[in-house]
């Protein structure tokens, strides 16, 4: 029996003021199925930098601090004009999850598996591992520094998580 599960990222840029002229909205890009075989690791436990979300122990790990902002895409990319922050995504080794950009269309994508090809929604797992948590590298192309709010979801269970990309998130209201 195969169970089903989503992992839904809903971003939204908050906090930051900016002038200029904004960046294009990049395309909504395909589904990307992200192989067992392109992870980087496989651990025991999450380490003091990331926070895992979901009951039992959590279903997913993220960042617990800022994420530093990278690289910009490629002059004439559908990625020109974004920022590149890392976001390692580990998963637990027996769920199968869904990462999907809901909110702020054209202004963050993730970016697992291929580089400079953005994905609206990420898919991986179950993975075989004898270690509780197989890692993934790759990350999320923002517009502007701020918050990305994640919305983890797996077997029918969602967790709210906010990501501070590039500037600390502001506090809840």
């Amino acid at each position: 029996m195969r169970a089903l599960a989503m992992v839904a990222v809903v971003v939204a840029l908050a906090g930051c003021s900016g002038g200029g002229e904004q960046p294009a909205a990049v395309q909504e890009p395909a589904t990307v199925d992200v192989p067992c075989s392109q992870a980087i690791d496989a651990v025991d436990s999450v380490g003091p930098s990331y926070v895992p979300h979901g009951s039992a122990g959590g279903f997913v790990a993220l960042p617990s601090g800022v994420l530093q902002l990278g690289r910009t895409g490629s002059a004439g990319s559908e990625l020109e004009g974004f920022r590149f922050s890392k976001l390692g995504l580990l998963v637990r080794r027996d769920r199968p999850v869904s990462v999907e950009v809901i909110g702020s269309s054209g202004k963050a994508v993730l970016e697992y598996v291929h580089p400079d090809a953005p994905a609206r929604v990420v898919r991986v797992g179950p993975c075989s591992s004898e270690r509780e948590w197989v890692v993934f590298a790759g990350g999320v192309w923002v517009t502007e520094p701020g918050c990305v709010e994640v919305l983890a979801a797996s077997r029918g269970e969602s967790v709210p998580v906010r990501l501070p990309v590039g500037a600390p998130c502001e506090a809840s209201p």
